[in-house]
């Protein structure tokens, strides 16, 4: 039987290190981890709405529409009670980031109804929705808006740049020289730690994916550069959480 879970294993880690990081520069509140759980619902509904949708083959759809069904309406239905129940507790600002939030996050969904998320665009529009998604939930642990709103685009920025070293893999084309464009982002973002601190949360995935881009490993080694970012998201958080003591 196939699974219902996300098959996008990269999401995981665009949605579970931002969220890891916010809880840990932040606090812990009832508010950051009603929304948090609400986020990770909503993340959880991405597999079995694509099989109602049939976008995953008429087989599934007919085989496992029913208990695609359910886990949505589980899913769909827990996540707006956590959400509503955690915007009526954090602070009034939070409800107007998460609708600046909510903007690449419908720009997401829009992209797989086309089914196009595993393009580069779809996949870019991903490295900035799912941590965006995060970002009220900081602003609810205790951390500022600037704060928040940087981390955001410290890890999209990350994100984006893994986006590019596995596209750049899998196309394996060397008439544009992205390596030496993500080198000269990662100088450019070392540079500006000094002036937003909380950008220093990118520097391990964009060097990371500066190096894919420039030794540029054959394709089937990309599960073991998906294993190396993903080991960067790890070191991105504990970098987060030092820069903000």
């Amino acid at each position: 039987m196939r699974s219902l879970w996300p098959r996008e294993h990269g999401a995981y880690a665009q949605l579970g290190a931002p969220l890891l990081a916010a809880l840990l520069v932040g606090a812990p509140t009832r508010p950051a981890i009603a929304l948090g759980a609400a986020a990770c619902l909503a993340f959880l509904a991405n597999e079995p709405l694509l099989v109602v949708l049939g976008h995953r083959g008429p087989r599934l759809r007919t085989t496992l529409g029913p208990a695609a069904r359910r886990r949505l309406a589980v899913t769909v239905g827990g996540s707006a009670v956590l959400a509503a129940l955690g915007i009526a507790l954090a602070p009034p600002n939070v409800l107007a980031l998460a609708a600046f939030a909510a903007v690449p996050v419908c720009a997401m969904l829009a992209l797989a109804w086309r089914k196009s998320m595993h393009s580069v665009r779809g996949e870019l529009v991903a490295a900035v929705a799912l941590p965006g998604a995060v970002a009220p939930i900081a602003v609810a642990a205790g951390i500022s808006v600037s704060v928040a709103a940087t981390m955001w685009l410290a890890w999209s920025f990350g994100y984006a740049a893994s986006v590019v070293a596995v596209h750049e893999i899998l196309r394996r084309q060397r008439r544009r020289p992205p390596g030496a464009l993500l080198a000269v982002a990662l100088l450019g973002l070392a540079w500006s730690t000094w002036f937003a601190p909380a950008l220093v949360a990118a520097l391990p995935l964009v060097a990371i994916s500066a190096l894919v881009c420039v030794r540029l490993p054959p394709a089937r080694r990309v599960r073991a550069v998906g294993v190396a970012l993903a080991c960067a998201s790890v070191v991105s958080v504990v970098v987060a959480v030092i820069a903000s003591r």
